[in-house]
């Protein structure tokens, strides 16, 4: 089952009980199994009323049920994208085989650009001296062609845009690609252009509608992505004495 990892993120102009999440959750189950979403199903489902259900959705902050599960299933019909476990703010399309295999590449071989601006460069200031401290030496592409710095063979990109369209991201992209590497996208936008163009990505939760693009409001994307590189960090890096 589906686990919200802050029902204040998905909806912050809620105003929930204490039984909503539950019942949230079983409508996302409902959603992701293609299940009917006719309200007076999901009331059954949940032991209520078609008239509470529609309460709920107004405590999301919607006008009706209609909207309410058109916006649920926007986010959660994909079936293919996943939670990652012990993640619960990052979801995927790739499983944890291919995941594994992709990292361990990157961090055995030692080759590794980044590469992130606005605010995302500072998760690329703090993912360099992370991987510093694990003896990976990785290349901050900001303001350098990968052409003045490659040796000519294949390198991992990690690269980190909120909104996945990133123009010069893009065309770091294009040159990773160029000569063989791979490319690995965090972003918060499902269908960016980041998410077509890397061999791995994933999708972090902002808790915003996307359209913040001066990011002067409530934004979980940067905090999830240090957290996100943390475990991934931790993951596949080894210490210097291991």
């Amino acid at each position: 089952m589906v686990k919200i990892y802050s029902l204040s993120r998905w909806f912050p102009k809620n105003h929930f009980r204490e039984e909503d999440e539950k019942i949230i959750e079983k409508i996302i189950e409902a959603i992701e199994k293609k299940s009917d979403l006719d309200i007076r199903k999901i009331a059954q489902m949940n032991y209520t009323s078609a008239s509470s259900i529609s309460r709920l959705a107004k405590r999301a902050g919607f006008n009706n049920f209609k909207e309410f599960i058109f916006f649920l299933s926007s986010k959660f019909s994909g079936s293919s994208i996943n939670q990652l476990d012990n993640l619960p703010f990052v979801t995927t399309n790739y499983d944890w085989n291919e995941i594994d295999s992709c990292f361990m590449k990157a961090f055995s071989d030692n080759k590794i650009y980044l590469f992130g601006e606005g605010f995302c460069q500072f998760l690329v200031d703090y993912t360099y001296r992370k991987l510093l401290l694990k003896r990976i030496y990785a290349i901050d592409l900001e303001g350098v062609e990968i052409s003045l710095v490659s040796d000519k063979t294949p390198h991992t990109l990690i690269i980190f845009s909120q909104s996945g369209e990133n123009r010069n991201g893009l065309i770091k992209i294009e040159e990773c690609k160029s000569y063989g590497g791979n490319v690995i996208a965090l972003t918060a936008t499902e269908n960016s252009s980041y998410i077509s163009k890397s061999d791995l990505s994933f999708i972090i939760e902002s808790g915003t509608d996307g359209a913040d693009s001066e990011n002067q409001n409530l934004n979980y994307f940067f905090g999830n992505c240090l957290n996100l590189m943390e475990y991934l960090i931790n993951r596949y890096a080894k210490t210097p004495e291991e």
